[in-house]
């Protein structure tokens, strides 16, 4: 049986659970958000949940688990909020609880596809990799210092949305030396180029996209997701690059991600990899990839090793 550990909202999530009904793979679901629907029981080496649906996952029967974007920020709003008062001791307890399945998957060699842990991923730690095989622009991470003017672009290492008025800090241009020097900041040189690029590595597949139309103004091309704006097609890199994309991340030691670069310039710039990045607005409607993930699940060659 293969678990799979995710939230309520998941639109990948879905589509792969309903392949896997189709193909007759027992595949169970745990969205930890919904703890409180689901029953559950951990006594020594052993596990059982049960859905509100009457089905039943033991660990004796558990030969894969997947972990997709199932860990919480402490403070945002999710549907048992209204049912208890310990809403952030909840959400603390849910996470250790997420890395105690971890770490049982983990032991028996049974977690694919997917890391689920963003420590092995760092910004830092992933663009130092990128520069043996890509050209990568600059970065800093600051607070305190007073820097000389100059245009960058600033990026979040969060994604939680601001306290203040709820939004998100996308990229954006800004004058370092504007930047209050009281918040940590994550800056990066200005890449060359007037495109943006994502690639799809699954398993040792690589699917490259780019953004249909130049960047003009824009800096961060989420903003137009759920628009008409944000299209996107497939983009010929060629087998060079392909083939240097299979080698970081193989030596990133991951076996999925989403590779973000800008291109058009006279190397693609490499932005960041994100090791559980959504991909489901690339698919078509066969679910071409979201197949190609599904057996990535399945294949024992994409065993995460932690």
């Amino acid at each position: 049986m293969l678990l799979h550990i995710a939230r309520k909202i998941s639109g990948s999530s879905d589509d792969l659970m309903r392949i896997f009904a189709q193909r007759n793979i027992p595949a169970f679901r745990l969205n930890l958000d919904m703890f409180h629907k689901y029953q559950f029981m951990w006594r020594g080496d052993e596990f059982e949940i049960e859905d509100c649906a009457g089905h039943v996952c033991r660990s004796a029967d558990i030969d894969a688990m997947a972990f997709y974007k199932g860990l919480f920020s402490i403070d945002e709003y999710l549907d048992f909020d209204s049912e208890y008062k310990e809403t952030k001791w909840l959400k603390s307890w849910m996470n250790n609880l997420y890395y105690c399945l971890v770490r049982y998957g983990a032991e028996r060699n049974q977690i694919r596809l997917w890391h689920p842990g963003d420590f092995t991923c760092s910004k830092p730690w992933q663009m130092t990799v990128a520069k043996e095989f890509f050209e990568v622009p600059e970065f800093t991470i600051h607070w305190g210092f007073s820097l000389q003017p100059k245009q960058v672009i600033a990026k979040p290492l969060t994604c939680r949305p601001l306290e203040t008025n709820g939004e998100m800090l996308y990229a954006k241009i800004v004058d370092r030396a504007q930047l209050d020097p009281k918040y940590p900041w994550f800056t990066q040189e200005i890449a060359d180029g007037d495109r943006d690029a994502t690639i799809l590595y699954v398993n040792g597949h690589v699917h490259c996209y780019q953004f249909a139309t130049p960047r003009g103004d824009l800096t961060d091309w989420r903003i137009t997701q759920g628009t008409e704006v944000n299209k996107w097609e497939p983009w010929d890199a060629g087998k060079d690059f392909e083939n240097r994309i299979d080698a970081y991340m193989k030596k990133m030691n991951l076996k999925f991600g989403r590779l973000d670069f800008i291109i058009g310039g006279k190397e693609p710039q490499f932005l960041e990899v994100n090791p559980v990045g959504q991909f489901g607005w690339l698919d078509d409607e066969k679910l071409t990839l979201h197949n190609e993930v599904a057996d990535a699940i399945l294949d024992e060659n994409s065993t995460i090793i932690i």
